[in-house]
């Protein structure tokens, strides 16, 4: 099993497949910049895969969405698959449906699935 860490902002649990950083109930400019530090520590650490998980996650502005990008940008630089969880319904669905995310990032409705898509893909 992995350890689970909350190193602030988001939790972050670590794995020997993968490392996931669930945000918490609202990003936005308050602590944006924070989960994006933790997003790049994660994947600086050398984890094989990153998921992160919005699905409680009930705000999120651009900030949050520049996580994303930003942490999306830097898996690809360093090799590493990133799936986003986003929750079925609901506002961060809404705004993450109308910044066009899932052209720029691979989208599981589910943790379980993006863990299932990351060991086929290594497979």
């Amino acid at each position: 099993m992995g350890r689970t860490m909350d190193l602030g902002a988001a939790r972050v649990e670590i794995t020997q497949t993968c490392g996931t950083l669930t945000f918490p109930e609202e990003v936005d400019l308050s602590n944006g910049e924070a989960i994006l530090e933790q997003a790049e520590r994660l994947l600086d650490s050398g984890i094989p895969a990153l998921i992160i998980d919005l699905t409680q996650c009930a705000f999120c502005d651009s900030n949050g969405l520049n996580v994303i990008t930003r942490s999306q940008m830097r898996a690809s630089r360093l090799g590493v698959p990133m799936w986003v969880v986003l929750p079925q319904r609901g506002l961060v669905r809404r705004v993450s449906d109308v910044a066009g995310l899932q052209r720029r990032v691979a989208i599981a409705p589910d943790v379980e699935t993006a863990r299932r898509a990351l060991d086929a893909a290594r497979r």
